[in-house]
């Protein structure tokens, strides 16, 4: 038995070692107006794609969006034996599907990031609070904004692999 767990903390281990200088992630997003599934590609310490999907306004519709981010600031040396401190911004687009009393149909629009996180020295997990506003011209009965995209602050927690 020792064995064994002996076995699967070095595979985890290694695993883990290995996660963090993939450029592959996976994650969660709660904020006010979404809940989404996120993929992010890190082309490299500066910048990565975020792509995320899932509910709007809770459950009155889907969202798909896109956002190109830029590691603006990174401080290492904070708490440099817990995890690295970063800062970060992006521009992008979204689409969705929109049920609603006031508005119904399909929506898109810009879409922007600016978050605050950590991304911690042993384990792979980057932990964050964001702000992702977006500017949804409903397409559907009526040409109008949809003014629950801009209640978008929330948090995320990603981790590579």
């Amino acid at each position: 038995m020792k064995k064994i767990l002996f076995s699967l903390f070095v595979c985890f281990a290694f695993l883990s070692a290995q996660a963090q200088s993939t450029p592959h992630a996976i994650g969660i997003h709660f904020g006010g107006s979404t809940s989404d599934l996120e993929y992010q590609y890190h082309f490299n310490k500066k910048n990565f794609l975020d792509i995320t999907a899932g509910l709007f306004n809770l459950d009155e519709g889907f969202a798909l969006q896109g956002v190109y981010n830029w590691n603006i600031r990174q401080w290492p040396n904070w708490t440099p034996n817990f995890a690295t401190w970063k800062f970060w911004g992006g521009f992008g687009a979204g689409v969705g599907f929109y049920d609603h009393q006031e508005h119904d149909g399909m929506f898109l629009g810009p879409v922007g990031t600016l978050g605050f996180g950590f991304t911690l020295k042993d384990i792979p997990l980057t932990f964050g609070v964001d702000y992702r506003p977006m500017v949804a011209f409903n397409l559907g009965d009526d040409l109008d904004i949809i003014d629950r995209g801009f209640r978008n602050i929330g948090v995320t927690l990603t981790y590579r692999f």
